[in-house]
């Protein structure tokens, strides 16, 4: 059984080493530092702009967000707007990206460029472009609708038209020198056309409550939250420093260990 202080021994064996390497501890330390505050320095600056957008909603089915989110991240739309912007600039530079949002019909886009004008003015101008083309079939699916919004108010008004001068022809029978048996007759006629136009106006009048419901309930793709000022978001000094800190800490008590195993 191993005596309990041979623990301590081998622990106070480690600090002493540590400690007989501690220059070279801190100068594999330093160099890590000094290394990872250099790359900050010298390596290009990455900045990026976000917003937020709402999908169209034309059905019960809801926003379609995959779709958005593949039209938000194709190159294609990139490069559209690189055209309309007239920026000679490689789409490579830039990174695009759509995420959707859970359990709404929102889509966060970011999009990634070295240059700050840049990349807030290809983002805004690739939001117009996307805007634009849902739209489009936004209006391609609500326009029908409303034809037959508009056919429908139509016929209600034609069927209230219409049961007026039933009800006009039934006062003018009973005034006239006909028989009242064929007062009765005419009149029970009129009245069977009048309640078959009656519920003819109650479907219709359904046809038209529903589809107004349908159309208030859509909207076109928007913005809910725009682009703001470009940030940078690469290189972070600090945090790419405090990591190399750490890491230059560990594989410098890693190396004097490995030294001081490879001398005994």
């Amino acid at each position: 059984m191993t005596p309990p202080y041979e623990e301590e021994v081998d622990l106070r064996e480690l600090l002493r080493v540590l400690g007989r390497y501690r220059w070279f501890i801190a100068a594999v330390t330093l160099i890590a530092v000094l290394a990872a505050a250099l790359a900050s320095v010298f390596m290009p600056s990455v900045y990026r702009v976000e917003a937020v957008v709402e999908m169209e909603k034309t059905d019960a089915k809801g926003p379609q967000q995959s779709e958005g989110k593949a039209v938000l991240e194709s190159r294609g739309l990139l490069k559209a707007a690189l055209e309309g912007l007239g920026i000679a600039t490689d789409p490579k530079e830039f990174k695009s990206g759509a995420e959707a949002i859970k359990d709404t019909g929102y889509l966060r886009f970011t999009l990634e460029g070295r240059d700050a004008g840049q990349v807030t003015a290809v983002g805004a101008k690739m939001l117009e472009l996307f805007l634009d083309q849902r739209n489009k079939i936004y209006e391609e699916y609500r326009r029908p609708m409303e034809k037959d919004l508009e056919k429908i108010s139509g016929e209600l008004e034609r069927a209230g038209v219409d049961r007026e001068k039933i009800t006009g022809l039934i006062t003018d029978l009973e005034k006239s020198p006909l028989t009242e048996v064929e007062q009765k007759l005419y009149a029970l006629q009129l009245a069977q056309v009048q309640s078959m136009q009656a519920q003819e106006k109650v479907g219709l009048l359904s046809q038209y409550l529903s589809l107004k419901d349908k159309l208030a309930s859509m909207h076109p793709a928007r913005i809910v939250d725009d682009l703001g000022e470009a940030e940078k978001v690469r290189p972070r000094f600090l945090l790419n420093v405090a990591v190399a800190l750490v890491l230059g800490l560990m594989l410098g008590v890693f190396a004097a260990l490995t030294r001081h195993w490879l001398k005994n």
